[in-house]
């Protein structure tokens, strides 16, 4: 019979008084248990009608009057009212048995269907709920086996079947499988107080991609939520960055704005199981540098601020687990601000530095600075710079040796190298092309090599590289330096990094890709915790004192100069001959240079200028790594007779240990006259020149 057909009388007196039938039920797992349902009542009702209408049935049926009938009537109506107090006891008895009954044949046919078990025995608490249920328990057979998703299927038909009444009930299915039984509970279904952000995460993550997730509120300020703690269960897909940052973007994108104007970030703990996502006040768009000391610790050179007012420092004590400092970003990006303001901070803390600034113009306005024991121009005189600093490296060691002191012990000193692969290109360019004397001494000075120890070994000695380059690559932390990633524990780029460049700087490719680049000085940096944030650099001006820079600033900045200044100079500490006499020459040929310099005044179209022109020294092309040149780029290729020409690679060889990974060769295939090609073998270290200045994307 259809739906349609069914008759709702029928089947309410069949449920009310029973059925001549046997009551049975088979749904492909036996009989049920269930047996029919048998009213008491009615025959009670019967009497006590009788009772109240006996005087009336004597009179209609006066002939058939005896003595005896009289008798029992009038005796019947005298016990009228105790019958119908039992009448009506025997009809709420019936009813309640009527609602256990109906109870006991929806549990039956429900865990029929769902576990394909029959039931031993159905115990409905008393009393008995009218409209929905209270509480039951099922007795299963012996050893019955129920499994999570036949369990979830019995759930959701009892939850189901309570809600069509009411929703005033929230119902709890618990599988004592040991006892072979299952409880069924109610408690009162508390009122949604939750806010609409609040409901908006916990139905939107319902089905998303976290595995049962479960939001709560975890601050309050003046009612209002300020952070949530969303739990999970951990899966491989939750400790994933990538996966990270799009839960996040959604996860903020249903939150929506903040009423204080401040925006939602998340903080992960993925092997805990939870994310907090909480306020945190907007990243600045531009910070001065102050002029307090911000970190009261000496060894902690500060230089950014991250979200919620976090500053960022370098930490460059001997106990640093990121004793170097790697700063990555394009021309015009705010790396020069940011090496300023690192060594303004040495500088007001006691701490020397000296520099090779092979570009002439990044590092020229702290050279004279308090501190600053020398900045370096020359490619030749940097190459003895970093022998020098090699030298004062090892006579530090020995010094800790010999007197049996700790390294901590040991003055600080900070050598900065910026664009450090124009500087490894013109050292390449002059060991081909340079003079007898010049490939000579580059060829005793090993600067490259000198350069990988330092990356490794300069930490216990007290002496922190702060190395400047307008891409990051693979060389930077193998085969060129050691394997030395992990010793530049404090990194930071500007501007947007591509996908492989990210991958190497932060072991992440998608972070440092979306950058707010019209926000001068926005980069990220790694955290005081060891994860990479956005962060908004210091903004420091240029602190040369000559008036052609000082007049162009303004009178707030001329304030942070002064500010920044120290009052007493930083000495430095020679250790080594080397390093001392290299300094004190080095800053006699400043003197000199400043004394003697001249440059050509520019000349117009037309005109002529016979002052023969000052030696400029090198160009300013950029270089990067042989191992990171791309097929199809241009490239400066030496014609053996000391010139230089564009080409283009036609093919890119490189070959890496099977251990390691690092490079050990890479060759350039160029093509030449006809079917010629010409082959150009490079060592691990060496780099290739570029014919422009950034016209290459970021190294692979």
């Amino acid at each position: 019979m259809s739906r349609s057909q069914q008759d709702p009388l029928k089947d309410f007196l069949v449920d009310l008084f029973g059925s001549d039938k046997p009551h049975t039920r088979t749904s492909g797992a036996g009989e049920s248990a269930i047996r029919p349902y048998r009213a008491w009542a009615p025959f009670a009702v019967i009497a006590t009608t009788l009772a109240f209408l006996a005087p009336r049935l004597l009179e209609l049926a006066e002939q058939f009057s005896t003595p005896q009938l009289d008798s029992a009537v009038s005796t019947a109506h005298e016990y009228r009212w105790p019958l119908a107090a039992l009448t009506l006891c025997l009809l709420a008895c019936d009813i309640a048995r009527f609602l256990t009954h109906r109870h006991r044949a929806g549990l039956d046919a429900q865990i029929r269907q769902s576990t394909r078990h029959t039931p031993v025995k159905i115990t409905i608490g008393y009393p008995p709920g009218i409209t929905t249920l209270r509480n039951a328990t099922i007795t299963l057979s012996r050893g019955a086996i129920i499994r999570p998703k036949e369990l979830d299927e019995f759930t959701t038909a009892v939850r189901a079947s309570a809600s069509r009444r009411t929703s005033k009930w929230t119902y709890t299915v618990v599988h004592d499988a040991h006892r072979d039984r299952i409880r069924i509970t109610r408690t009162l279904t508390q009122p949604d107080i939750r806010s609409p952000r609040h409901k908006a995460l916990a139905n939107s993550l319902k089905d998303g991609p976290l595995k049962e997730p479960a939001v709560s509120v975890a601050a309050l300020d003046d009612g209002v939520e300020t952070a949530f703690k969303i739990t999970f269960t951990p899966t491989l897909s939750s400790g994933a960055r990538g996966f990270q940052k799009k839960v996040d973007e959604a996860l903020a994108a249903l939150a929506g704005e903040h009423e204080s104007g401040r925006t939602w970030a998340t903080d992960w703990f993925p092997s805990e199981g939870y994310l907090l996502m909480s306020l945190r006040a907007p990243l600045p768009t531009r910070v001065d540098h102050p002029l307090e000391l911000v970190d009261e610790d000496l060894r902690h050179l500060p230089y950014a601020t991250a979200a919620s007012e976090v500053n960022m420092f370098w930490d460059i004590s001997t106990k640093s687990n990121k004793p170097h400092c790697l700063i990555v970003g394009p021309t015009g990006g705010g790396k020069t601000s940011v090496i300023r303001t690192l060594l303004t901070e040495a500088s007001r803390r006691g701490i020397p530095f000296l520099g090779v600034d092979p570009k002439m113009i990044e590092l020229d306005g702290l050279e004279g600075y308090p501190g600053c024991a020398a900045i370096v121009y020359d490619a030749v005189r940097s190459a003895m710079l970093v022998r020098a600093l090699h030298s004062e490296m090892m006579a530090r060691n020995h010094y800790v040796h010999v007197k049996k002191i700790e390294p901590s012990q040991l003055p600080l000193l900070i050598a900065v190298l910026d664009e450090f692969f124009i500087l490894s290109g013109k050292w390449q360019r002059l060991a081909k092309t340079g003079d007898d004397e010049t490939r000579d001494l580059l060829k005793e000075l090993d600067p490259l090599g000198a350069w990988a120890d330092l990356a490794v070994l300069a930490r216990s000695a007290g002496i922190r590289l702060l190395l400047g380059v307008q891409r990051p690559d693979a060389s930077l932390f193998g085969g060129a330096s050691g394997n030395a990633r992990d010793n530049f524990g404090t990194r930071i780029s500007l501007g947007n990094l591509s996908q492989d460049g990210a991958m190497m700087l932060w072991g992440d490719s998608q972070i440092g890709r979306e950058i707010d680049t019209s926000v001068p000085g926005r980069g990220v940096a790694l955290g005081n915790d060891g994860v990479p944030v956005d962060a908004q650099m210091w903004w420091t001006p240029n602190v040369d004192p000559h008036p052609n820079k000082w007049n162009q600033l303004s009178t707030s900045e001329k304030k942070i100069i002064d500010g920044l200044r120290p009052q007493q100079e930083p000495h430095i500490a020679f250790y080594s001959t080397e390093l001392r006499h290299f300094i004190e020459s080095e800053r006699s040929v400043a003197v000199a240079a400043r004394a003697y310099g001249r440059a050509p005044e520019p000349t117009v179209l037309g005109h002529h200028d016979d002052t023969p022109p000052a030696d400029l020294g090198d160009d300013f092309a950029d270089a990067i790594p042989a191992a990171a040149v791309t097929e199809g780029m241009t490239v400066l290729v030496d014609d053996g007779r000391g010139n230089e020409h564009p080409a283009t690679v036609a093919a890119v060889t490189v070959i890496r240990d099977k251990d390691s990974g690092a490079v050990t060769e890479t060759t350039l295939t160029f093509h030449a006259a006809g079917r010629v090609k010409n082959h150009i073998t490079y060592g691990p270290h060496e780099v290739v020149l570029l014919p422009e200045p950034d016209t290459t994307a970021p190294a692979p």
